[in-house]
């Protein structure tokens, strides 16, 4: 098989978790394959179903010459290019690499043959194929044909669903999780929030040509707005993981979401802040579009205060997502775990730098490293210049806010400084409730409420420690976390042999950060922004109640497990698990786990997972069920009626709580200094 001769490698897609591959040449890979003793021990390694099916000679051959079976095929499109192969080579060879050139040979499958009896199965009466693609590229970002082909079209319609709804259908309901993403092609929908006193609201109304429910698949996050059918509707469904791979072929597609989101995060920051207050909405979307939008992933530098390619002095930098920490140089050993480094301030969402500077207005750089994943809006010195010129009260406040934080810097100069002091999200007056109290005195009512002793009470170095703890920790961004009162836990470990008895295998452990009396224990927080959710199998996915869980797509490839920065998710290999066990180890369980019956629903097999979005769309065959491998992490006993963890532990020691509420809002932990 000849290559076009072009720098550009050829396309492969699915392996954004692999940003750091570099291909191998032609020699490389010949070497490669020379050095093969053939011993199959990355296949037996491989947790694809497929790999049961394929030898590694098969693979060898199919990378340098044009014999390649059916099996190779598919097993190489369905290659997560997890790296479990390469760490059992005896003779060191960089298989991922190789399966990555045979990747590159064998192209994308999109550009393969469409399974027409899918696509004419979903159509309603009187549709056919060319009406189907007409509407489709009614829609905005597929309207081209060259940037987006007729056979892409196809095949997303093949792994999406169509559906036709009857009036009054709701397809999205407000404040609940989803990803799939919707296009219409018929009928009218109506969109609607709920207000302050809880009456619906009307807010647009979507027509043929549109589309819905892009928030949820960009950002993940929760309905904004309920969706209902004014009319009959036909919609096509098309799942996360469909979205990106679509995306991925077609940049032009990826792009048009992006500025469609950064356009709606930066209008909807810049009307939040006070500083932009009484702007005209026309001059806050002129912003929005000559402003700059970069991602960040956890624990990266946005910008060092003594580094190169820092942020232009005359540049403005608006947090959009996420959370970062603001710091400064000091002597050596210090600073924070004995470092050169102080954190002068956390900043979150809504807060925003003057050229590197925090506007701390003594004229000196800091730098700011990220805490979670996230998004940075740049505006440039001329767009201010010019807001300043047309609106001069906006210059105003700007100074004002300048003047804030001079008592921060002379603080951040005499080394007797609390950074949670001086840590503040500006908004809007009377939008943020100031009665809430500080994030210990919190934690204080709620032991109070469900303890007889009497609470904890830090020291003020104690009591920032464990501020720092759960902002840096991650835990303020969870939505449901497993804590547990070290006043009442008694050490018996039930909650962990509960879980294993309803589970099969314990997902979690009573170990774990701890902050005063409460220990936070070691099990998924289903965080408002799971960085594990990133499966081209759909192998994990979320309720719309919010618990992520590993589905039946999972193939135990450990991919989520090595994004989790909590190591909230282990990898467990079934053949070990399901080995039946002997007479004498089932008597003897009997006497050392118990043999009481769970409340709740009936106990599943073991190692049985709940359907994942992709499998309504894209039923598996006899060899998508030869699992090797799964992945196991909490979700909160989806399913049941209860929490095994903390309905079996003896003292109530054992609670599931919401971090804004238990610990007080991550405004409040933000803004409010520890007593």
């Amino acid at each position: 098989m000849q290559r076009t001769p072009s720098k550009k490698q050829p396309l492969v897609v699915g392996i954004e978790h692999r940003s750091d591959l570099r291909p191998l040449s032609e020699d490389e890979v010949r070497f490669e394959i020379d050095m093969c003793i053939g011993c199959d021990r990355c296949m037996r390694a491989c947790p694809v179903p497929m790999s049961s099916m394929v030898t590694i000679a098969d693979l060898n051959r199919a990378t340098i010459t044009d014999d390649i079976t059916p099996q190779v095929a598919r097993f190489t499109d369905e290659c997560v290019m997890c790296g479990s192969c390469v760490p059992v080579c005896p003779v060191y060879n960089h298989r991922d690499l190789l399966m990555l050139s045979l990747k590159q040979r064998l192209g994308v499958s999109w550009d393969g043959k469409v399974d027409m009896s899918r696509v004419l199965s979903y159509l309603p009466p009187g549709w056919d194929v060319p009406l189907l693609l007409k509407r489709l590229r009614e829609q905005p970002m597929f309207s081209d044909p060259q940037l987006v082909p007729e056979n892409y079209l196809l095949h997303l319609v093949a792994t999406s669903k169509m559906l036709s709804l009857m009036p009054g259908t709701v397809v999205l309901h407000e404040g609940e999780f989803g990803r799939e993403m919707y296009f219409i092609l018929e009928g009218r929908f109506a969109l609607s929030s709920t207000g302050s006193d809880g009456a619906d609201l009307p807010v647009a109304i979507l027509r043929r040509g549109e589309y819905m429910g892009e928030q949820g698949m960009l950002t993940g996050q929760q309905r904004n707005a309920t969706v209902r059918a004014s009319t009959a509707a036909v919609v096509i469904e098309v799942p996360e993981q469909v979205m990106q791979r679509l995306m991925e072929l077609v940049p032009a597609v990826q792009r048009f979401f992006e500025q469609l989101n950064n356009a709606r995060s930066i209008e909807s920051i810049l009307k939040r802040m006070a500083l932009f207050q009484g702007i005209p909405g026309a001059d806050i979307r002129q912003i929005a579009e000559q402003t700059q939008v970069r991602g960040y992933d956890r624990d990266e530098r946005l910008f060092s205060e003594d580094g190169p390619g820092g942020p232009l002095r005359e540049s403005m930098h608006i947090l959009l997502e996420g959370f970062v920490k603001v710091a400064r140089r000091t002597t050596a050993g210090t600073g924070r775990n004995k470092s050169d480094e102080r954190i002068i301030a956390y900043r979150q969402s809504g807060d925003y730098f003057a050229g590197g500077l925090d506007l701390l207005g003594d004229g000196h750089a800091v730098s700011v490293t990220t805490i979670t994943r996230t998004r940075v809006a740049e505006v440039s010195h001329s767009t201010l210049m010019t807001l300043f010129a047309r609106y001069p009260e906006v210059q105003q406040r700007f100074t004002l806010r300048l003047q804030q934080y001079r008592n921060a810097a002379a603080a951040a100069q005499t080394g007797i400084f609390d950074p949670l002091a001086h840590t503040r999200t500006e908004a809007i007056p009377g939008t943020i409730n100031h009665a809430f109290p500080t994030a210990w005195h919190a934690v204080q009512d709620e032991v109070r409420l469900q303890s007889e002793y009497e609470p904890w009470t830090p020291t003020d170095a104690e009591a920032r420690a464990g501020l720092r703890s759960l902002v840096g920790g991650g835990v303020i961004e969870g939505t449901e976390v497993l804590v547990i009162d070290l006043d009442k836990c008694i050490h018996c470990n039930e909650c962990k042999e509960a879980c294993a008895r309803r589970h099969g295998h314990s997902r979690m452990n009573r170990k774990g950060m701890v902050v005063g009396n409460i220990s936070i224990a070691t099990a998924c927080r289903q965080c408002q922004d799971p960085v594990c959710m990133l499966c081209s199998r759909a192998g994990i996915a979320r309720l719309p109640s919010g618990e992520v869980y590993i589905t039946d797509s999972c193939i135990g490839c450990g991919i989520c497990a090595e994004r989790c920065p909590y190591d909230n998710i282990s990898i467990m290999t079934l053949e070990e698990e399901n080995e039946s066990p002997s007479s004498w180890q089932q008597f003897s369980n009997f006497f050392t786990k118990g043999a009481g019956k769970e409340r709740g629903r009936k106990s599943l097999p073991m190692l049985q997972a709940a359907p994942g979005p992709l499998d309504v769309h894209q039923p598996r065959d006899a060899y998508g069920e030869l699992r090797k491998k799964l992945a196991i992490k909490c979700d909160l006993c989806a399913g049941y009626n209860n929490q095994a963890c903390v309905q079996a532990c003896p003292t109530g020691a054992a609670m599931r709580v919401q971090p804004s509420t238990f610990f007080g809002s991550t405004e409040d932990i933000l803004s409010k200094r520890a007593r």
